[in-house]
């Protein structure tokens, strides 16, 4: 694989594609909000979680070990026979599960949650994003950015243009709409990124003849995702999902128009993430005691994530402004929201030790304890402080989280990531967080920014020193270039 790129350039074509993506997103959400009923708009939250959940069980991690083993070997036809062997399994189970549940759903077996024309959608929609995961990994572990970037911009683009036509011009239900509407950008995302990723992978290439990777051992690193991914998603979920139960599908879609907010972070979170753990893992086939690039890593992304995560808690009004009366509620949701993308994004540089390792199992144990912790506080606070409570619940799961994954990486592959100085910053944004949750008073909100702000830059002066000269080389090179040491 030829890698020519900067870290700096790939994260600019993909970063540039998200922030399209973000920019439709807040049109579409905008948009939506004012037309589809937050009834609607909770019951299409549900279909996107039960998605969610069923492609993460269905991938059966093998989706993982295909990122993991891709470099073992620097040949075309090893990666395509490693491809064709992690896809198989997962794509003839999510066949069997969809015609399964649809059967159930259409004979009437068993009474699910949704009508039958929306579980033909979920099943449609299950099929072709998890091709479609496998395809734009490949694509991304390729390094080829540009095309990544389009395809995502297509998803986004035919969804929000079905959507908003088809909710303005015709008088069907808005929850059937987006359903429709979602599964067909995949539908259509996943033919044109298949038909790429045999261009990457030359489908006209011979066998491969070498030692490759064995069924086995592929499962035996991949067994532990099913668990930990379908733990992962559960526990991203038990927020909706308590909301329903123990309150209504409007209060649902007042949450979710919440975390379309914190969506702003996707920008950097999905460009950091989708570019880190190849490079992680190459860097460290080729040098397996330099710490120092995952040291810059973790502090860089660390000053970026909090520095945003802040600045939407001090402008959250302005931001639920956009959404509409209905939604207005959602401005004092977002604040504990924001740790979700924070602690998953600078989690990524601090669970790389599990990866390098290959110590998978370990997934199911941080899954697990991050679950029990928003199951129990679900439990207790939904039913008092409703969406509010939930978000609590939510935040801090994901402190729980970044922790376990960091515990359990270190014990394996040491990093110094200068972990007080990050429980620090953690404990003032949560306080601040927690005001602005809870309490109004704008003086009070826009000091207690500045002084989270002002701790930010004292803590981490010489990465944002670091930084201002990464960006000096940005503007006076044509391709600079970001090693992270």
């Amino acid at each position: 694989m030829e890698n020519k790129k900067s870290f700096i350039g790939h994260f600019a074509i993909i970063g540039s594609g998200v922030f399209i993506n973000l920019i439709l997103s807040v049109a579409t959400t905008l948009i939506l909000t004012r037309v589809v009923d937050p009834n609607e708009y909770g019951q299409f939250s549900l279909f996107v979680m039960y998605e969610s959940i069923a492609i993460m069980v269905l991938c059966l991690g093998m989706d993982q070990a295909l990122a993991r083993y891709y470099y073992e070997i620097d040949s075309v036809e090893y990666r395509k026979e490693l491809y064709n062997k992690c896809i198989r399994i997962p794509i003839i189970s999510s066949a069997i599960v969809s015609f399964v549940t649809f059967a159930l759903s259409y004979f009437q077996i068993i009474e699910l949650e949704f009508p039958t024309f929306i579980i033909f959608f979920l099943c449609v929609y299950t099929i072709s994003e998890l091709i479609y995961r496998f395809d734009q990994l490949v694509i991304r572990l390729s390094y080829e950015s540009k095309l990544y970037s389009r395809l995502n911009v297509l998803q986004k683009m035919t969804y929000s243009t079905l959507a908003i036509i088809l909710v303005l011009t015709t008088g069907i239900n808005g929850f059937a709409v987006l359903s429709f509407s979602m599964c067909t950008s995949f539908f259509v995302c996943m033919i044109l990124s298949a038909i790429k990723m045999k261009r990457i992978l030359n489908c006209v290439a011979s066998r491969y003849e070498g030692n490759s990777i064995s069924y086995a051992e592929l499962l035996r690193y991949a067994y532990p995702y099913v668990f930990s991914m379908g733990i992962t998603t559960l526990f991203q979920s038990l927020d909706r999902i308590s909301l329903s139960h123990f309150r209504t599908y409007s209060e649902v879609g007042v949450y979710s128009a919440a975390t379309a907010l914190v969506r702003v972070f996707s920008v950097i979170q999905i460009s950091f993430s989708t570019l880190w753990a190849p490079m992680a893992i190459e860097h460290y086939s080729q040098d397996k005691k330099d710490q120092l690039f995952y040291q810059n890593g973790n502090r860089i992304i660390t000053v970026i994530m909090f520095g945003v995560g802040l600045s939407l808690i001090l402008f959250k009004d302005i931001l639920a402004f956009v959404l509409g009366e209905k939604y207005r509620e959602a401005a004092s949701i977002l604040p504990f929201l924001v740790y979700n993308p924070i602690m998953y994004t600078v989690s990524e540089t601090t669970v790389t030790g599990l990866v390098f390792t290959k110590k998978s199992q370990y997934h199911v144990v941080i899954a697990l304890g991050a679950c029990i912790s928003n199951a129990i506080g679900n439990y207790w606070l939904v039913p008092i402080f409703g969406c509010k409570g939930a978000a609590l619940s939510t935040g801090v799961s994901y402190i729980v989280f970044f922790t376990l994954r960091t515990i359990m990486s270190n014990h394996f592959f040491y990093v110094d990531y200068e972990l007080k100085k990050f429980a620090i910053l953690t404990a003032f944004s949560l306080a601040y967080a927690f005001y602005n949750t809870f309490m109004k008073g704008i003086i009070i909100s826009i000091l207690g920014y500045f002084i989270c702000v002002i701790l930010l830059v004292f803590l981490y002066k010489d990465t944002i020193i670091m930084m201002i000269h990464y960006l000096k080389n940005t503007i006076r090179h044509k391709e600079p270039r970001l090693h992270l040491k």
